[in-house]
This record gives C-alpha cells, structure tokens and sequence, in this order.
C-alpha cells in the first residue's frame, strides 16, 4: 500500500505501509518502507526504512533506517541507521545510531553511537575523495 499524495497526518498502525507520504506521520507497532513527511514523524514499537522528515523525529522501542531530519532527532530504546539532523540529536537509555551528524549530539546513559559529528564527517570526506577519485579512473579508461 502506499500514499501517492502527501495528506496533512498519516497514521500506520498494525500493518506494513511501502512508502508513506505526509506533513506528519505516526508508525505504532507497524513497519513502512520509505517515509516521507512535511513535518514531524513519530515511531513507537514500529520500524522504517529511509526516513526524510522537515520536522523533528522521536523513536522509542523501534527504528529505521538512514534518517534525515530538519529538526531534532530522539531516540530511546531504539535505532536507527545515520542520522543527519538540522537541530540537536539526543540518543537515550537503549538507543543507538550508527553515526549522528548535527548541531549537537547527546549521548545518555545506556545510549550508543558508533560515529559522532567529526567521526562522521571524517568518514563521509574520505568516502567523497574515494568516489571522485574512483569515477575519474573509470572516465579515462
């Protein structure tokens, strides 16, 4: 199933959502694909692929893959893939991010980030220099 046009409050709730398209969005014990959202996405006890959200994203016993948020991002007793967030991260008690890039990056007690901001970047430059230096080989030949 998915939502072609993005509507003002998408709510997944039990099921299994392809892409899921909106201003804000709530997975509750359900997994989508692809979300999408104009604004604010909350997840509880659910899970997603790729995130891209405007607004802020808050996590409790779920998660989801790579998350990209305009605003803050907060995870507790969760995880997700890297995150890339306009506003501050927080990881809490049992949550974990693969990398987390923002303004700033609180870690919480029982919380884990294998990458914080200068980590992060470090290995996103060097993945840069590799990927131009890899495509300029493969042009000339």
């Amino acid at each position: 199933m998915t939502t072609p046009d993005a509507g003002t409050f998408e709510e997944v709730r039990g099921g299994l959502v392809g892409i899921v398209r909106a201003e804000r969005v709530e997975i509750r014990e359900a997994a989508a694909g692809v979300v999408s959202a104009g604004g604010d996405v909350s997840i509880s006890q659910g899970g997603c692929g790729p995130l891209f959200a405007r607004g802020t994203v808050s996590i409790r016993e779920g998660g989801c893959g790579p998350v990209a948020a305009g605003g803050s991002v907060h995870i507790q007793e969760g995880g997700c893939g890297p995150i890339l967030a306009g506003g501050g991260v927080t990881i809490g008690r049992g949550g974990f991010a693969l990398a987390a890039v923002g303004p700033s990056v609180t870690v919480e007690d029982g919380g884990r980030v294998l990458l914080s901001n200068s980590q992060a970047a470090a290995l996103c430059a060097a993945l840069g220099v590799v990927a131009a230096v890899t495509a300029r080989l493969l042009r000339c030949r």
